[in-house]
């Protein structure tokens, strides 16, 4: 079903456009059930099989089952956890600054921004999910203070983003080693990251959002009530808005990892993080991202058919994250390779 422009103040369930009386388009996305598929049930499996090779990007509804529950209350003490940590003082937050891809705080102003030229406008925040399992004396101490919250979070999201990879192999009819969580083992070295991103407010209309690209890894679990990220629908062959849900659901998206690993049957959108109000940011937005990615020493082919680890893929696309646009534009990989099966070089304005 294509996209089509609605005035999203005349639907009183969701949170309303920020521009009063503007016409948006929104992307078509399907919702899919947890509670079905963690009971397996076959048409829910099929539906999610439909979602990630199409469009790459579903709402997931987690009302149904006692696990997606509790993680929509962890969601809360979380924003609320990210909110205190924000307003405090830059010096303090550079503290859990580590110069990591996956580790700690992340400042304003790190990667390319979304116009020619600009910065990025968004601070983050990273818990891995090994040092949470070890139980490491460097994670951030505002994180140790609220451990069984955070515990709790990364749980449950590691279960969710799992029943999801074991449904989409049943989908796809894999078995035994190309199953795709024999590529997401337990105990086993990964990048896998809990994200807490904050956009604060803005005068200026260059320095917002978060630049056109893929995700790097397998499956991304997203929470955001607010208005702001966007998706190049195939639908519309436009930028359409991911209109944010009630409470009660998240957002799922098929990284590149995941795409390679399914021999590029599945899809990978694009997408990006814009102001809906007039280009500029007017308000703090948060967003919470689970990102589960694969072993780091899974093998698979790039965009170019070239043979990477998963490693190599990660650190190497973090790395174009920082590079200027026209180095970006002259490589595949922060689109994760998606701009020729569009048939076109997506514009970011």
């Amino acid at each position: 079903m294509p996209g089509s422009p609605i005035r999203s103040a005349r639907n009183a369930a969701f949170p309303a456009f920020p521009v009063k009386g503007e016409e948006v388009t929104i992307a078509p996305l399907v919702t899919i059930d947890l509670g079905q598929l963690i009971k397996r049930d076959g048409a829910e499996i099929a539906k999610l099989l439909g979602a990630c090779v199409t469009h790459g990007f579903f709402y997931l509804d987690l009302q149904t089952s006692d696990q997606g529950r509790q993680i929509l209350a962890d969601e809360q003490g979380l924003l609320r956890f990210m909110r205190e940590y924000f307003d405090q003082p830059h010096e303090v937050k550079m503290l859990d600054d580590r110069q990591s891809f996956t580790h700690g705080f992340k400042p304003i102003g790190t990667f390319s921004g979304t116009e020619t030229g600009t910065k990025d406008c968004y601070e983050t925040l990273k818990v891995s999910r090994a040092e949470m399992v070890e139980n490491s004396s460097k994670l951030p101490e505002g994180v140790k203070a609220k451990e069984a919250l955070f515990e709790s979070f990364i749980s449950l999201s590691h279960f969710i983003t799992h029943t999801l990879l074991e449904c989409l192999s049943d989908a796809l009819g894999l078995t035994d080693r190309a199953r795709l969580e024999q590529f997401h083992r337990e105990g086993e070295d990964t990048n896998t990251t809990l994200v807490m991103l904050h956009y604060p407010p803005s005068a200026s209309d260059l320095h917002v959002g978060h630049n056109k690209h893929t995700d790097i890894g397998s499956i991304t679990l997203l929470f955001s009530e607010q208005w702001g990220l966007q998706v190049w629908s195939p639908d519309t062959d436009g930028w359409a808005f991911v209109q944010p849900r009630p409470r009660g659901h998240a957002t799922i998206n098929v990284g590149d990892s995941l795409r390679f690993l399914s021999g590029k049957r599945l899809f990978s959108c694009l997408h990006r993080v814009i102001p809906p109000a007039g280009g500029r940011q007017e308000e703090d937005r948060y967003s919470i991202a689970y990102f589960l990615r694969p072993e780091n020493n899974a093998v698979y082919e790039d965009p170019d058919g070239k043979k990477v680890t998963a490693r190599q893929w990660h650190d190497g696309k973090y790395v174009m994250f920082g590079e200027p646009h026209t180095r970006q534009d002259e490589s595949p990989m922060l689109t994760g390779g998606m701009e020729p099966i569009l048939g076109r070089r997506v514009q970011v304005a």
